[in-house]
């Protein structure tokens, strides 16, 4: 009973996800419907996409720079909760900490 109770709660927290997709110029998105439909967390799916993120640009030795995206929360009976990010891959000396000082 408990490892059903962990299976599902394991695929409630998955979503249906497209993948890394290349957009425009060396910018990429991803785009998550949570699997819990409109009971799911956004902010998990947008974890979980830059987890992807920062794998795919560390595996190219670049770092993630966020470009757009946007949470969708769900509505019951009318829309999953779903996410979007759009990201490019940069050089880690061309990215700026956001708490530098200007």
């Amino acid at each position: 009973m408990k490892r059903m109770t962990i299976t599902a709660a394991a695929l409630l927290a998955a979503g249906c996800s497209t993948g890394i997709v290349p957009t425009d110029q060396g910018k990429y998105m991803i785009s998550t419907t949570s699997a819990a439909g409109a009971l799911g967390n956004p902010n998990s799916l947008k974890a979980e996409q830059y987890q992807q993120a920062n794998e795919f640009c560390g595996k190219q030795g670049k770092v993630v720079e966020t470009t757009g995206g946007a949470l969708r929360n769900g509505v019951p009976f009318v829309r999953a909760s779903g996410s979007s990010l759009e990201f490019r891959c940069i050089a880690p000396a061309a990215a700026t900490p956001a708490s530098a000082p200007v």
